[in-house]
C-alpha cells in the first residue's frame, strides 16, 4: 500500500513538472520589421507590399503573411517561402475590402501583420507586429475606397462612346448616371494620370435630373518611349465628387471596359497619343 501511494505522488509529480508547454511566442525575432508600401502598378489590382527588414544577424524564412484589422476584410495568408537577410525585402500580398457604411467614411481601427516565420534553427511560429495606428499607407487606402463606396451608392460615372480628334486633341464625354440619390451631384474636377492629361469644367447633375454628360478633352501627359513602356496605371481616372452640400468625396474610374463591341476606348485612347506623341 505504501508502495503504491509512492508511485501516486511520483507520477502526479511528474505531471506537475512537465505540465502543457508554453505557447510559442508571438513576438517577432529580434531585429525583424515591417512596413507597409504600395506600387503604382498595384493600385488597380488591390495588393500592397509588406516590406520586411531584418537588422538582426540571423536569417529569417518566411513562409506566409497577411494583413489583418476590423476595417478590411480578413484575407487568407500569401505563400510566399522567402529568407530575409540583410537586404529588406518586399512581399507582394492581396489585402482585403474596405469594410464601409452608407453615410460616412467609418473612422480607422488598428491594423497588425500576421506571419509565420522561422529564425535560424528555431521551429517556424507565428508572429505579428501592430502596426503604427494610423498606419498611413492603410489610412489612405481605407479612405479612397470608402469614399468611392459612398459616390457609387448615389452615382455611376464613366467614358461615354463617341471620340472625335481635332486639332491634336482628343474630345470625348465623361457621363454621370443616378443610382438611388435624389440630390444635388457636382463633379468638382476629373483628372488624368502621369500618362493623360484630362480637362474638364465643374458641372451639376441636379435633383430631378437622370443623367449629366460633360464634355472632356484628353491629351498626352508625356511623350517620352519610356512613359509608354511603364503605362502601368493608364486606364484609371480620377474624380472628385460632392453629394449634396457635403464635400468632394475621391472617385478612380477606368477607361479599359468595353463599351461596344467596336470600340475599346483604352487602346483608342493609347493609339491617339502614340499618334499625337509621334511614336
Amino acid at each position: 500500500m505504501k508502495r503504491t501511494a509512492a508511485l501516486l505522488v511520483l507520477i502526479l509529480g511528474l505531471s506537475a513538472c512537465g505540465g502543457t508547454p508554453p505557447a510559442p511566442s508571438t513576438s517577432p525575432p529580434r531585429g525583424l520589421t515591417v512596413t507597409l508600401t504600395q506600387g503604382r502598378s498595384d493600385m488597380p489590382k488591390h495588393m500592397l507590399s509588406v516590406v520586411m527588414a531584418n537588422s538582426g544577424s540571423t536569417p529569417v524564412w518566411v513562409s506566409d503573411v497577411r494583413v489583418s484589422g476590423p476595417s478590411f476584410q480578413e484575407t487568407g495568408f500569401a505563400r510566399m517561402d522567402t529568407a530575409v537577410k540583410s537586404v529588406p525585402v518586399a512581399l507582394r500580398i492581396a489585402y482585403g475590402a474596405a469594410k464601409c457604411a452608407p453615410g460616412a467614411v467609418p473612422e480607422l481601427r488598428p491594423a497588425r501583420v500576421i506571419a509565420h516565420v522561422k529564425a535560424g534553427d528555431e521551429p517556424s511560429r507565428e508572429v505579428s507586429w501592430a502596426l503604427p495606428h494610423p498606419d498611413p499607407l492603410l489610412a489612405k487606402l481605407f479612405r479612397e475606397e470608402c469614399e468611392q463606396f459612398l459616390v457609387q451608392q448615389a452615382v455611376s460615372v464613366g467614358f461615354g462612346q463617341a471620340w472625335t480628334e481635332k486639332d491634336k486633341v482628343l474630345h470625348g464625354s465623361v457621363i454621370v448616371t443616378r443610382r438611388n440619390s435624389n440630390q444635388d451631384v457636382t463633379i468638382t474636377e476629373l483628372s488624368g494620370n502621369v500618362h493623360y492629361e484630362l480637362n474638364s469644367r465643374k458641372m451639376t447633375l441636379k435633383a430631378g435630373m437622370a443623367k449629366l454628360e460633360i464634355p472632356v478633352r484628353i491629351t498626352p501627359g508625356r511623350c517620352d518611349p519610356h512613359s509608354f513602356a511603364e503605362a502601368k496605371i493608364a486606364m484609371l481616372f480620377n474624380a472628385r465628387v460632392a453629394l449634396g452640400a457635403g464635400e468632394p468625396r475621391f472617385l478612380v474610374f477606368r477607361s479599359d471596359t468595353v463599351q461596344t463591341p467596336s470600340l475599346r476606348l483604352d487602346q483608342l485612347i493609347l493609339g491617339y497619343a502614340r499618334k499625337t506623341c509621334g511614336l
